[in-house]
């Protein structure tokens, strides 16, 4: 059995969610943290994609969108991930910093649509609070910020409980051959 875990990040927040999620993937079978590829999406061989049992498709999330490699990932491999249902299961994951729980809950499901135009059989997705600091933004936002002081919340917001709780529901749902619950945490 092995994993794919494919990336695009901005600033490794992603990369450290994905590496937790692999780890956590590999305690479902004593064998299978040997067989997990983390990897950005630019590295990933299409023709890499068939010979894997579960793929897993994460982005940083930038004004409400994946991150330009991670679509064009998804967009060019759609054939294939639309495909994977069988016997390749799909699953995605979205970090990003909104500002309350009902913009968080739009933001998931705009991306999720996003993705199942291309992957109509994926298995689920989330959307995981990350970091932000501020000299992550572009110049021009540093400078509102500076005039508008305590207009934004900078820091480390990653739950890694929940990221810990998806990955247990993915891994179940791997080792008994994909169905189940859509990768959904308990309390979505």
């Amino acid at each position: 059995m092995s994993i794919l875990i494919a990336i695009a990040t901005a600033h490794n927040t992603t990369r450290d969610i994905a590496q937790r999620i692999a780890t956590r993937l590999g305690t479902f079978h004593p064998t299978l943290n040997k067989k997990i590829d983390v990897l950005d999406v630019a590295s990933v061989p299409p023709s890499s994609l068939p010979t894997y049992d579960a793929i897993i498709v994460g982005s940083a999330v930038h004004m409400q969108r994946w991150l330009s490699p991670a679509r064009s990932f998804i967009h060019q491999n759609r054939q294939v991930l639309a495909a994977a249902n069988k016997p390749t299961a799909v699953w995605a994951f979205s970090v990003g910093v909104p500002e309350t729980a009902e913009h968080a809950a739009k933001e998931a499901a705009k991306i999720e649509g996003e993705i199942k135009r291309d992957v109509p059989g994926l298995r689920g997705h989330v959307l995981f609070k990350g970091r932000i600091e501020r000299e992550h933004l572009p110049w021009p936002v540093r400078v509102y910020f500076r005039w508008f002081p305590g207009t934004a919340e900078f820091g480390d917001f990653v739950e890694w409980e929940r990221v810990d709780e998806w990955a247990d529901v993915v891994g179940r749902e791997v080792m008994n051959g994909g169905g189940g619950d859509g990768g959904k945490p308990a309390e979505e």
